[in-house]
């Protein structure tokens, strides 16, 4: 579509799902003319919420271009303010909790139907990074503490503040404190402290680098039987912590509107968060859950493996520091397609990452919502430094949330860990 002043005007293109930069593409202007045209970089790109497209002159008066994506940002005017709860005072005044799950069963709420106008950002970003390599222990890691780091320097790059108010890194390193070591009681505190105050237009990132493990699961929701856990440093004496339990923390209350992306580097992580759509690269499709857990904020996990699969713990060389074989293939396709992929184009550059470096671990996407993973362009933040489509949350299209259970599993003989 596109209007005209005089001969010549400025008109829309829209570009058809799965073409790139530099492909060309038959165009009928609003005279009537055919063109072939060159789609240009993803840098001129634009997001209308539902389809990407770049505009194009056509006629004899030259029209000027209305700026790209990357140069007309969201404006965040009007945001709420900055978080001010810092973690050290949360820590030593929040009150402890003891869990409890959310109701079992499924309630109508407002929802929208799929392919509309994503929601901006309001241009707050908050963090919660856990790396954890069990020191002294027969369970020992080489990397997850720098996985951490690693993390930690990419969402810096990205627009994530790191005072003590938006970012908290937990990891096990001695010389910390003992409100940032990665135990059972304070993880279970860091959630209540990453979720406090998120609203509408929030951009959040949780990352987990460390063991992850399996568990019988008792309630028949599973249908691999097992409840896939994160392992805090003090598993031996506290226990894990299920998928079940992240869920209920991070992901059931997360107001529509609001966005996590979630990046979990461990053994059986497939579907670490317990989110009810995954996505098959092969197929471009979301198969959703026999016993779904639903929400109404835009969740999606990257996971390093699926849950029958082990995760690798890359170790040290001169050329390349230890780290996980995910988080090290994220940041590297990130860093090289920062702002400038799509979710399915991004998971496949991740999955290219890891076998040209020789690991048969295959990364998973999973998601709170079904949305066009061959057209939304994937940002860890509000927008790359480097420019780049702006990011959008996705609203809610759940007619329903809660977590139903439609057909009873059979729990699983025995847990594991990796």
């Amino acid at each position: 579509s596109g209007g005209s002043t005089g001969g010549g005007g400025v008109m829309r293109v829209h570009i058809p799902n799965g073409m790139r930069p530099g492909q060309k593409i038959k165009v009928r202007s609003p005279d009537g003319k055919e063109v072939v045209k060159a789609i240009p970089p993803r840098s001129e790109w634009n997001y209308d919420g539902t389809r990407h497209f770049f505009r194009m002159q056509f006629g004899s008066s030259p029209a000027a271009l209305p700026p790209p994506a990357s140069a007309a940002r969201p404006s965040c005017a009007g945001a709420p303010p900055p978080h001010s709860t810092a973690w050290r005072d949360f820590y030593a005044s929040a009150p402890a909790a003891r869990y409890s799950d959310p109701p079992l069963g499924a309630r109508s709420v407002p929802h929208s139907p799929r392919g509309g106008m994503g929601l901006p950002p309001n241009g707050r970003h908050k963090s919660l990074i856990v790396g954890i390599n069990y020191h002294g222990t027969r369970a020992e890691l080489r990397g997850c503490i720098n996985d951490a780091r690693n993390m930690q320097n990419l969402l810096r790059r990205n627009g994530f503040p790191d005072d003590g108010s938006h970012m908290l890194l937990l990891t096990d390193e001695r010389a910390r404190g003992n409100e940032y070591q990665p135990t059972v009681k304070n993880l279970m505190k860091a959630f209540r402290w990453f979720m406090k105050d998120v609203r509408r237009g929030d951009i959040l990132f949780f990352h987990f680098s460390g063991h992850g493990g399996q568990v019988p699961d008792r309630t028949g929701h599973e249908e691999d039987g097992y409840n896939e856990t994160v392992i805090p440093v003090d598993f031996e004496r506290n226990g894990q912590i299920t998928d079940d339990v992240l869920w209920g923390s991070l992901v059931y209350d997360l107001p529509e509107g609001a966005r996590m992306t979630a990046l979990m580097d461990m053994c059986h992580s497939g579907t670490g968060l317990d989110l009810p759509y995954d996505y098959n690269v092969n197929t471009g499709r979301w198969k959703e859950d026999t016993n779904p857990a639903h929400s109404a904020g835009d969740v999606v996990l990257f996971s390093g493996c699926e849950d029958s699969q082990t995760s690798a713990d890359v170790g040290g060389t001169r050329k390349r520091m230890a780290g996980g074989a995910m988080t090290l293939a994220f940041t590297k396709a990130y860093e090289e397609t920062a702002a400038m992929s799509t979710y399915h184009e991004f998971l496949d550059a991740v999955k290219t990452q890891l076998r040209r470096t020789g690991f048969k671990q295959r990364p998973q996407l999973t998601s709170s919502q079904q949305f066009d993973a061959g057209s939304r362009i994937f940002s860890v933040g509000h927008c790359s430094p480097r420019g780049g489509v702006p990011s959008v949350i996705e609203p809610n299209h759940n007619p329903k949330v809660g977590r139903q259970k439609r057909r009873h599993m059979r729990a699983g003989r025995r847990g594991g860990g990796g």
